[in-house]
């Protein structure tokens, strides 16, 4: 499938409509070519919408100071998130963030709001938009700590989907901060959780861009006697970063191969068919030293 399904004439009805603030016919344009995978319109077409809308905004209001203008994209996000549309949902959170220090109060309740959705893909991009506000925003991760405790699994898990925000290659201690906003969520048993924690927050995320800081909190969380918490140390080596450390992530998974739990053996076992694919005689060598079945 094409990466947009906007026509040239689409599009600049949407640049126009943007022009007269008219919100209303922009979501008219998007529904309009909503796709039965997501129920919303490709993700390349709903990046132009909020790239024109930010365009359009910072444009229209050049030179007035960055409060005003947070009150501006407030109004406009706020608009928008009225609308009765998941594309609506999609644009106007990554509109309404921007307008966080207006009126904290209400951009707070919008996120959380949109994060815990029916919809997963208007989850996803509820997900960016709070990785995006507590990168610019550094007070909202008072905000993500309360969240940690949130009875919705899709509140929890776009905590997790947060720590994108922190992240800072040029510099290693931010990996710190996003583990200590991560480590209660370690013990957290849901799924939808789990699975985008260890293996993709820890792992794809912070194991690659800072394996160092990475290692030396894995060997911290290791030794957690909690069947999620190793759950998530086992499956932070599911993916590109344990490829890259083999062998240190052996070193893991050997520990964990004699934990007593179904849970964190599972997750031994498919870590281990995983690095195997690229890393067969190491693996196999493994498998036979320590007796393990996979």
């Amino acid at each position: 499938m094409a990466d947009s399904l906007l026509s040239a004439a689409q599009k600049a009805k949407i640049v126009r409509s943007i022009s007269k603030e008219n919100f209303k016919e922009v979501i008219s344009v998007l529904d309009s070519v909503k796709t039965l995978h997501s129920g919303t319109a490709k993700m390349k077409d709903k990046r132009f919408t909020i790239a024109e809308i930010v365009k359009y905004i910072i444009e229209k209001f050049k030179g007035t100071t960055d409060k005003q203008l947070e009150k501006i994209f407030y109004s406009a996000g706020k608009k928008i998130c009225a609308i009765k549309s998941d594309n609506a949902k999609e644009v106007g959170v990554h509109i309404i963030w921007r307008g966080y220090d207006h009126d904290k109060k209400s951009v707070t309740a919008a996120l959380m709001k949109i994060a815990d959705d029916p919809n997963w893909e208007v989850r996803e991009y509820a997900a960016g938009a709070i990785s995006a506000t507590v990168y610019k925003y550094k007070d909202f991760y008072n905000t993500l700590e309360k969240w940690r405790k949130h009875p919705s699994e899709n509140v929890r898990r776009a905590v997790v989907m947060s720590a994108w925000g922190l992240r800072d290659r040029q510099n290693p201690t931010s990996a710190l901060k996003a583990f200590a906003l991560l480590e209660p969520l370690l013990y957290d048993s849901s799924v939808y959780v789990k699975k985008n924690l260890g293996p993709f927050a820890i792992g794809s995320w912070y194991g690659n861009a800072f394996p160092k800081e990475t290692l030396k909190q894995l060997d911290k969380w290791v030794k957690i006697k909690n069947d999620n918490v190793r759950w998530n140390v086992a499956m932070a080596f599911n993916n590109s970063f344990g490829n890259k450390y083999p062998a240190r992530a052996l070193k893991f998974l050997k520990t964990l191969s004699k934990d007593k739990s179904k849970v964190v053996r599972r997750a031994v076992l498919s870590t281990l068919r995983t690095l195997r694919k690229r890393h067969s005689a190491l693996i196999n060598q493994f498998i036979q030293q320590t007796g393990l079945t996979i």
